[in-house]
């Protein structure tokens, strides 16, 4: 139980983090979603842990111009 906690807890920090980031530089999660041709409920679900598309998460970095590995470093294998 204290695990899922755990990673309840590390995914809210880092949704937190990429909000904060895109609000400090004036990125919308529907600017990027335009650019990938997605809705941009598809940008929220992977900032929120909901979905873990590499593509998208790497739209994010790339808007953000932060390293990919800085924002998902645990999930790389």
């Amino acid at each position: 139980m204290k695990i899922i906690s755990n990673n309840k807890h590390k995914i809210n920090r880092k949704a937190s983090l990429i909000k904060a980031l895109l609000v400090l530089k004036g990125i919308k999660g529907a600017e990027i979603a335009r650019r990938c041709g997605v809705d941009r409920t598809a940008i929220y679900k992977v900032v929120e842990g909901v979905s873990k598309s590499k593509r998208l998460r790497r739209a994010i970095a790339e808007a953000l111009e932060v390293p990919y590995e800085s924002l998902w470093e645990d999930e790389i294998k």
